[in-house]
C-alpha cells in the first residue's frame, strides 16, 4: 500500500498551520514523486516473436532502463527469460541453442508448413479441417498435440524458478475459457505461468488448475498493456509482432468466412489496446509464418531495426515525462 496523504486540518495558530502544511507537502512529494518506470508489453506472435530479441537487444545497447515488462504467448517466453537474467545476449543463446536442440523437435512447432503468403495459425489449422486430416481428433480431444510438448520447450528455456526470482518485475497473460476473463501472473511458478500463456488453443491443450481452463493470453490481450500498466508502468513500449489484415483473403466456404471474420476482429481489437501505449515498434514481419522459427537471426536482425528506428522517440517521449514530474513534483 502506498504512503498515505495526511488530511489538512484546520487551526488558529499560525505555526501549527505552517507545520501541517510543510509536513502536507513533503509527504506529498515522497508519494509522487517516483523514478519514470518504463514498461516492456511483448505480443503474441509465434516466430515472429524472436523479433523481441532484437528489441531488447537495441534498448540495453542505447541503455534504455525496462522496469517492468509484460508478455502474451511468445512474449511471455521472451518476457520471463530476460526479467530472470536481464541480457539480451543469454535470451539470445538460449533460443538459438534451442533451435538447434531436440527439445524443438519434440515441440511440434514444425507439424504446420506455411502453405499461403501470411497465413496465420488459425489460417492453417482451417486448411487441415478442410483437407479432413484432423476432423476426427477434433471430435474427440480437445487439442491436435499433447501438453508434453509445451512443457518440453519451457523447460529447456525458463529455470525452474518463481516469479519472485526475476530481476526485473514481470507478469504474464493468459485466458481463462471458463470464465472468459484475462488472468494476469505475477506470483508463483514462472514455468507454469509461461505454458498456459503459450497454449494456443486447439493446437495445445488448455491448462486446468482452480477451476479455470487456461489458454493463450493472445485471446484476450494480444498486447498485454492493461497488465503492463497494473505493473506499474509510467510509459510503456509495445511491441506488435502481428500480422495485419490485408486484401484478397479467400473466403470460398463457411471456415473461410468464419476465419476471416475472427481475423478481423482480433485485429481492430489489438489497435483499440494500442492506443494506450506510448510508443508502439513494429517490426516488418507481415509476411513471416508463425512456425518459421528457423528464420530465427533475420528476425532477431528485423527488431533491432525495428527498435533502433523507434529510439529518437522513446528518448523524446521519456524526457518529457521525466520533465513534467520535474515541474509538478521536483
Amino acid at each position: 500500500m502506498g504512503t498515505r496523504v495526511p488530511p489538512f486540518q484546520s487551526s488558529s495558530d499560525p505555526s501549527l498551520q505552517q507545520s501541517t502544511l510543510r509536513q502536507q507537502s513533503l509527504t506529498t512529494k515522497l508519494f509522487v514523486s517516483k523514478k519514470l518506470k518504463i514498461g516492456l508489453a511483448f505480443g503474441g506472435g509465434g516466430a515472429r516473436g524472436l523479433a523481441h530479441i532484437g528489441v531488447l537487444k537495441v534498448l540495453e545497447a542505447n541503455r534504455i532502463p525496462i522496469d517492468v515488462i509484460a508478455g502474451t504467448s511468445i512474449g511471455a517466453m521472451a518476457g520471463a527469460v530476460y526479467a530472470l537474467h536481464p541480457q539480451a545476449s543469454v535470451l539470445e543463446e538460449r533460443t538459438l541453442a534451442f533451435l538447434q536442440a531436440p527439445a524443438f523437435r519434440e515441440s511440434g512447432l514444425d507439424l504446420f508448413k506455411k502453405k499461403k503468403e501470411g497465413e496465420n495459425f488459425f489460417g492453417q489449422v482451417s486448411q487441415y479441417v478442410k483437407e479432413r486430416i484432423v476432423i476426427n481428433l477434433a471430435h474427440s480431444r480437445p487439442s491436435l498435440v499433447g501438453g508434453w510438448r509445451i512443457a518440453r520447450t519451457v523447460e529447456f528455456m525458463l529455470e525452474d524458478k518463481n516469479f519472485e526470482d526475476c530481476q526485473i518485475p514481470f507478469v504474464c497473460v493468459a485466458t481463462d475459457l471458463v470464465s472468459g476473463k484475462e488472468i494476469i501472473f505475477r506470483r508463483g511458478n514462472l514455468r507454469q505461468a509461461v505454458a498456459a500463456s503459450m497454449s494456443i488453443p486447439g493446437f495445445l491443450p488448455p491448462v486446468p488448475g482452480n477451476n479455470r481452463l487456461l489458454v493463450d493470453g493472445a485471446v484476450v490481450a494480444p498486447i498485454p498493456l492493461h497488465a503492463c500498466k497494473r505493473l506499474g508502468a509510467d510509459m510503456i513500449i509495445a511491441v506488435d509482432v502481428s500480422q495485419p489484415v490485408t486484401d484478397g483473403a479467400s473466403c470460398e466456404n463457411v471456415v473461410d468466412v468464419i476465419f476471416r471474420s475472427n481475423t478481423i476482429l482480433s485485429h481492430h481489437y489489438k489497435e483499440m489496446l494500442l492506443d494506450y501505449a506510448d510508443v508502439v515498434i513494429r517490426p516488418n514481419v507481415d509476411g513471416v509464418h508463425w512456425s518459421e522459427f528457423r528464420s530465427a537471426k533475420a528476425l532477431i536482425a528485423e527488431g533491432e531495426r525495428a527498435a533502433t528506428e523507434k529510439l529518437p522517440e522513446i528518448r523524446r517521449l521519456a524526457e518529457k515525462k521525466r520533465s513534467l514530474w520535474q515541474r509538478l513534483f521536483g
